[in-house]
Order: structure tokens, then sequence, then C-alpha cells
């Protein structure tokens, strides 16, 4: 369940009002229970209700971990598109594609970098503030195809 496990400072308080006997292995049975998930057997009775009282609070901070550790996950996985402006600087860097651009529109290499920028605008005014380049490159293709 849990790599490291947490102990408050609350539970050892109460745990210390237990006899002697029972704190070692209620206290074993926690961290056990925290790193990986199997519950006591044989405990005492008293050490067990109290181990009762805690699990819930366990497994409450084992679930917001593991949801905790997903959205780490997936944030790492998931690229962000680059800004719209950034996209913009992409495509004009892309030579072929500019090539491609001139050729197909029969358009000069400066107009298409002026159209690149007015789309970046364009889009950027209209409240899109990340866009993949594949994405950016059919707007602009339209707007050409539009001019």
């Amino acid at each position: 369940m849990k790599r490291r496990p947490k102990f408050d400072k609350l539970w050892s308080e109460s745990i210390a009002m237990l006899p002697a006997e029972l704190r070692q292995p209620l206290v074993e049975a926690i961290k056990e229970y925290q790193t990986t998930g199997t519950e006591p057997a044989g405990l005492h009775p008293t050490a067990q209700c109290v181990f009762n009282l805690l699990k819930p609070v366990i497994d409450r901070r084992a679930k917001a971990a593991s949801y905790q550790r997903r959205r780490r996950e997936a944030e790492a996985q998931v690229q962000r598109a680059p800004a719209t402006a950034d996209t913009g600087h992409l495509v004009k860097q892309d030579r072929r594609y500019i090539r491609l651009i001139a050729k197909r529109y029969n358009l000069v290499h400066c107009r298409i970098k002026s159209e690149i920028d007015r789309v970046s605008a364009m889009l950027a005014d209209n409240g899109i503030d990340r866009i993949p380049v594949s994405t950016y490159k059919e707007y602009l293709e339209q707007h050409l195809a539009a001019s």
C-alpha cells in the first residue's frame, strides 16, 4: 500500500495508554498494514479494537496517496502542446513545410511567414493559448485556402 508508514503523534499517545504487552504487537500490525495491506491475525481483542479504529484512516490515506500517484503519473505522461506563438515559430522553422506551402499556394516565403503570424494572433484572440503543431498547420492551410 504505502512505501513509508506514517505514524501520528496522537496514535503514539493513545497506544502508550495500553498495557505494555499490547503496545509492540499493535505498532507492528499498524506498520505492516500500512506497508503491505495485510490485516493482523491473532491480536489481543483490545489491540484489535484499536487497530480497527485506525484502519479507516490508514485506508483513506492510502486511497488519497494512490489517486495522487496516478495523477502525477498521468501528468508526466501527457505532453503539453506548445504555446500558440511557439507553435508558429516551430512552423516557421520547418523549411520543408514552408516550401510545400509555397508551392501549393504559390506564395513567397515572407508572405507565408506573415500569414503564420496572423494565424497565431487569430488563435490567441480566440483564446487558444496552446495548440499542437499538426492542428496549427491545419488552421494555417484553411486560412491560406480562404485567402
